[in-house]
């Protein structure tokens, strides 16, 4: 199913959380089982800025995923301390409003 989110460290009970949280948000969920090129390239785009609280981000914020790659990478963009804006999301997923994505 979504058994791709194993190499982001996201264990087989977390997708299940995952789930639940995607339909209490009525986001689809055939966007993580059926589009897993599209989650992987935006998981990678974080792991590029040093960001590797995937499944704190899912959690706090699983719309991102329905966004482009290009508007998630302009947003980060706009944080000009990369270190520190990577430090802040791993320490609090929230901290993704710093670059208005939640």
């Amino acid at each position: 199913m979504m058994e791709y989110l194993k190499d982001y460290n996201i264990n087989e009970e977390q997708i299940k959380n995952i789930i639940n949280v995607l339909e209490e948000n009525e986001i689809n969920v055939d966007i993580f089982m059926y589009d897993p090129k599209k989650i992987i390239s935006i998981l990678e785009l974080f792991k590029n800025y040093g960001i590797t609280n995937y499944y704190e981000i899912i959690m706090t914020s699983p719309t991102i995923f329905c966004d482009t790659i290009k508007s998630i990478e302009e947003r980060l963009n706009k944080y000009e301390n990369k270190n520190e804006l990577a430090r802040l999301i791993n320490e609090d997923a929230s901290n993704l409003s710093l670059v208005g994505l939640i």
